[in-house]
């Protein structure tokens, strides 16, 4: 049988057609390039299994065997709701394990779920069949729980809870928050009202302490009561009582805490407030947007990929080496600087 051809930089450059230094530049996160080429780049290298030296040395430093002689089956536990976030994190997942030879499926976890009927569904699931578990966002945390106290090798996609004995990953939404407040406060704006829940989930939470602690760091002092934080969007006051608390605190931005908060529904209602964006009215987006819904808001670069893809490798790191201590990484991104806010 012949033997697989194994990929090079010449082969990589010749089939893009770019330089091989330019090649070598991208992979190894050098400037001098547009981001577009640099993920045209990245993308067949992954695709044709390139590795650069550093990228096979970081593997066999980690214990983390390149190809498998045994595929292992691995679980994304996920709520009910699948999110795009949920979808992309999926995809990074899938493509790291699909290149060591490994697989992931996806299991959802039914609303209806009680704490008693866990150990039935895992069972029916193959929870207890599995090679390890990827435990994403927003599983209520008495179910969590449970999935944390299984034996199988966890990393769970979010912000650990207190004490929990188990390595994390999750996109760095207190520096993306950070980033936002810094981003409007260099922009000339200090009457800045945050929009969104801040007790659901652990990320919320995330959220709102790091849009206070920022605020006061700023020397701005942050009540409450001026901010937008009790109400959904699903209830039918909504319009109402967020127009009357802009027109109460007069606010010069926006920090959306969240697209679930319903981005659409925060700017009808500053529309039919006669407020223009970004004239009137700056906002900011913290959370991971789909393309197609207001592409060029301001807002931080959230990594929902690339979360996915260094959670696979963290998988793999904790199946060979049961006894080092937990870790809890923050995957933390960029600002795209659009055109919703607006310099005073």
């Amino acid at each position: 049988m012949a033997r697989k051809k194994s990929v090079t930089l010449p082969m990589l450059a010749e089939k893009l057609g770019l330089s091989v230094y330019t090649v070598s530049k991208a992979l190894r996160g050098l400037p001098g390039m547009s981001e577009t080429t640099r993920k045209e780049v990245i993308q067949l290298a992954k695709e044709l299994g390139y590795l650069t030296k550093d990228q096979e040395r970081s593997l066999l430093y980690e214990g983390i065997p390149r190809l498998s002689i045994q595929q292992r089956r691995f679980l994304l536990v996920t709520s009910s709701h699948y999110s795009y976030t949920i979808q992309q994190l999926f995809i990074g997942l899938k493509e790291r394990m699909l290149e060591l030879g490994h697989k992931v499926d996806i299991v959802f976890m039914p609303q209806s779920l009680s704490p008693e009927g866990f150990e039935d569904w895992a069972e029916q699931e193959g929870i207890v069949y599995s090679d390890g578990l990827f435990i994403a966002p927003l599983i209520p945390e008495p179910l969590e729980a449970l999935l944390l106290e299984l034996k199988h090798p966890r990393v769970l996609i979010n912000f650990p809870p207190l004490g929990a004995k188990v390595d994390s990953i999750i996109w760095d939404i207190h520096e993306a928050t950070i980033q936002s407040v810094h981003h409007l406060i260099a922009n000339g704006h200090r009457n800045i009202m945050y929009v969104g829940d801040t007790t659901k989930t652990r990320g919320y939470k995330h959220r709102w302490d790091a849009f206070q602690l920022t605020m006061k760091q700023a020397g701005i002092e942050v009540e409450e009561s001026s901010h937008f934080i009790g109400l959904s969007t699903i209830d039918p006051k909504w319009i109402a009582t967020f127009q009357s608390h802009l027109e109460r605190n007069n606010p010069t931005a926006l920090i959306c805490s969240s697209q679930s908060t319903n981005l659409s529904w925060l700017f009808y209602a500053c529309s039919e407030a006669g407020l223009k964006i970004p004239g009137d009215m700056s906002i900011i987006l913290i959370d991971y947007l789909q393309a197609s819904i207001v592409p060029d808001i301001t807002r931080p670069v959230l990594f929902m990929q690339e979360t996915g893809y260094r959670a696979a490798d963290r998988m793999l790191w904790r199946i060979a080496n049961t006894q080092m201590p937990y870790e809890h990484i923050r995957v933390q991104g960029t600002f795209y600087n659009g055109s919703t806010v607006r310099n005073l």
